[in-house]
């Protein structure tokens, strides 16, 4: 479920989306002027929340487990990830999107993806055979994952796709999406799956 509603019942109306650019450094100036045009058309018929983790304050997750048994739902470190967190159980989609670099998820990516552990309660539950965490609030976005590389290696993708695959089975989203891109294909990846009335920008 996302937000009560079922999936199809939202598909093409206004949603919330968060996007969260992963982009380490200099030297991806095309990936990041296609993201960011790709945020800006989306945002005519949704409301569009962006991130650049780069530019924010957001530390290692250090496994201390405060957030599910000393102060739950809330991590030891009051850091940027509150904004992060907030915005994530008021979203319709979460979006990871970043360079698949020497066949790996950008650090700052897997950073903020380890961080997302709050909104996961500590218990543990059979989901299809396998112990799990059970969600913490009824709204789960639909997770995505855009990474950017023109010529990627079969197993690099594989376990790039793997590592938001395992994220999904402890946070239980309606569904995943994720895709190896080219730069100028941002947009087009990006309205077709989350839908609305957007014409693709010139230039």
């Amino acid at each position: 479920m996302i937000a009560g509603r079922k999936w199809n019942q939202l598909c093409g109306k206004h949603m919330n989306v968060t996007i969260i650019n992963g982009t380490p450094g200099d030297g991806w100036d095309e990936f990041e002027n296609h993201l960011d045009k790709a945020a800006g058309t989306l945002s005519a018929d949704h409301r569009v929340d962006f991130f650049t983790l780069r530019d924010m304050n957001i530390n290692y997750c250090r496994g201390c487990f405060s957030c599910w048994v000393k102060t739950p739902g809330l991590c030891v470190f009051r850091d940027d990830m509150d904004i992060i967190l907030d915005k994530y159980v008021r979203s319709d989609f979460l979006i990871f999107a970043g360079p698949l670099k020497t066949g790996f998820l950008p650090a700052l990516t897997k950073k903020a993806m380890d961080r997302i552990i709050p909104v996961a309660l500590p218990y543990i539950r059979l989901f299809d055979g396998e112990c799990h965490h059970p969600r913490r609030y009824e709204n789960q976005p639909v997770l995505g994952l855009l990474l950017f590389d023109d010529s990627p290696g079969a197993e690099a993708v594989d376990i790039a796709f793997s590592t938001i695959d395992r994220l999904a089975l402890n946070l239980h989203p309606e569904r995943t999406f994720k895709f190896i891109v080219t730069a100028e294909k941002i947009e087009e990846v990006l309205i077709h799956e989350i839908g609305g009335n957007q014409r693709l920008s010139k230039g």
